[in-house]
Order: structure tokens, then sequence, then C-alpha cells
């Protein structure tokens, strides 16, 4: 038997154990084919041997099976239990987060990302994510990355795969009427954006952290040079190392975290523009200076409020005359 009939005949066992109604094996060309069945859950990997190795391709509906037996493939358990259970990992694992160099780090941790920061049309929305090493890795295989690198309909599809394979996740949405009165609020307290952000971190952070009082690792995407997210959340968990850094969407957390973040922007945006009866744009260019415009024309000033930042520059220039 060759080593590749070897490797097929042990994925075959492995699959076994997923309490399958079918498990078919058929002949392609350069490699095998293998069928997964279980009531209406159905996977189909098609494994090539060629001169440059193996390759797998994934076919079906993404499901709860499909996510079981990609990780049964990698080598560990995909029960989503962070920690509760015997796990193994292949020793190619790839890297997978930035805090893989600090000491006791046990790959169990959380990450944090915004999105709407720099948008005059939407929400401010802050999300974390938990993951372990499982689920990290399940992570990079469906693709999750920076959301910046990623157009709105893939991020929406992909959020909802995140929200499934990660239980540990929470999205806070300040849509445009509550942002202005906390933004209003934090100046009255000489506060501004940065403080709202860091609210916002502190918050979904505090939740997910709540939800496993075993992880003791948290990673935040770095705005500005000094906040208090790291002291807030030490006060509620003392033993919790936070860091921050920037470009912290290169850890896997922290990049299903900005997924999750503008997704959620996304859905208020599309939710935000039906009540407009116009598409809002994004960004804080000057199309939404003149977007802004034809509202507060037609529509008023209190309707514009409801979907603007209104300390942005781009509300000024409105009024300038």
């Amino acid at each position: 038997m060759s080593d590749f009939d070897q490797y097929i005949k042990g994925l075959q066992e492995k699959f076994k154990n997923l309490n399958l109604d079918e498990l078919k094996l058929k002949d392609i060309n350069y490699g095998k084919q293998i069928l997964l069945v279980r009531q209406k859950e159905k996977v189909v990997l098609s494994i090539y041997n060629g001169k440059k190795g193996r390759k797998m391709v994934w076919g079906g509906t993404p499901s709860v099976l499909q996510d079981e037996a990609r990780a049964l493939v990698n080598g560990h358990s995909n029960k989503n239990s962070f920690g509760n259970s015997q796990t193994s990992y292949s020793s190619n694992t790839p890297e997978i987060s930035l805090l893989e160099d600090i000491p006791g780090f046990d790959y169990l941790w959380v990450g944090s990302d915004g999105s709407g920061k720099g948008d005059f049309f939407g929400p401010l929305v802050v999300a974390s994510v938990m993951v372990d090493k499982a689920i990290a890795i399940q992570l990079m295989e469906i693709g999750v990355k920076d959301s910046k690198m990623l157009n709105d309909t893939k991020i929406c599809e992909l959020a909802a795969i995140i929200e499934r394979l990660a239980p540990i996740h929470v999205v806070l949405a300040l849509k445009p009427e509550m942002y202005n009165l906390r933004y209003q609020q934090l100046k009255f307290q000489k506060q501004n954006l940065n403080h709202l952000l860091a609210n916002g971190h502190t918050a979904v952070l505090a939740n997910a952290l709540g939800q496993n009082s075993r992880c003791k690792f948290a990673l935040v995407d770095r705005f500005t040079v000094k906040n208090d997210i790291a002291t807030k959340l030490q006060e509620q968990y003392p033993l919790v190392k936070v860091v921050q850094q920037p470009k912290a969407e290169a850890d896997i957390a922290v990049a299903a975290a900005s997924i999750l973040a503008r997704a959620k922007f996304v859905q208020i945006m599309d939710d935000l523009s039906l009540s407009a009866g116009i598409e809002l744009p994004k960004g804080g260019g000057k199309n939404a200076t003149e977007c802004a415009r034809k509202i507060l024309v037609e529509q008023g000033e209190d309707t514009l409020k409801k979907f603007v930042k209104i300390h942005f520059v781009n509300y000024r220039m409105l009024f300038d005359i």
C-alpha cells in the first residue's frame, strides 16, 4: 500500500468518529474523493496526489459537519470547549497569534477591533472574539483576515461562520443618535472619540472574559498611544494580560473581531439607507458630505442627525457660509 493510500485510509478511520450516515470513497483523476453524509449535511473532500504534494479541495455547503471534518484532517478536536478535551496538533501548525512570544501564553485569548470610526454616516461598532488554538486554525482555514482586505459581501459571509465557530463573541454598536449623545456627554467631561472607543473595547472584552474565566490574555488593535482599557479590564480581571498593538489584525482573533465589527457596520448602514431613502456612502470624503447636504435640504437637520456623526468636519461644512 502506497503512502497516499495509507493516508486516505487514515482519514476514513478518523471520519468514522463523526457519527456518519454515509461514508464513501471513489477514485478521481490524480486522487481520491471522500463523501460524508450526516442527516441533511453533506461534505465532499477531494484529495489530489501530485508532484508538489497533496492538495485538498472541500465541497458542499459550509456546515457543522464540514467544520468537524476539517478539524479532524488538521489533527485536532472540534469541540468548542476552550480546552476541556484532549487536543493534539500537527507539527506544521501555522503561527496564529501575535501573543505567542509572551511567557505563559496558553493559546486561549480574546481579541477586539472596531469599525466606523472614520465614517461620517453610520454607527461606531466594536467587537471581540475569543478563540483557542483549534478554533483559530479553523478560522484561518475559512479565510479569516483583516476586514480591510475583504469586500463587504465576503465579510458578511465570513461573519456568519465566525459566529458559529467561535461561540464567545460580542458585538457592540452605537447608532448615530446614541453615538452623538454619548460623544456630547464625553465632550462635557473633556474627553473625545478615543475615550468612547476605549469604553467600547473595554465593554466587549469584559463581556467575553466574563463568559470564560480561564482566559488570561486579551489583544487590542491599538488606536491611540494612551488609554485606560488595560486599567479598567484588570480592575475586573486582575489576572488578565492586556496587550495593545498596532496592526493587530495580523492576529486571527483580532481579524475575526474586525470582520464581525465590519459586518454589523454594513448591516446597520443598509438599514439606515432604507430609512433615508438613499444609499448612504461609507467613509468621510466629499461624496459623504454631498449626500448629507441632499438629506439636509430634502428632509431637514433633525432627520440628518439620525444618520451622521455630527462632530465630523463634514457636518460643519454643511453650514459654512
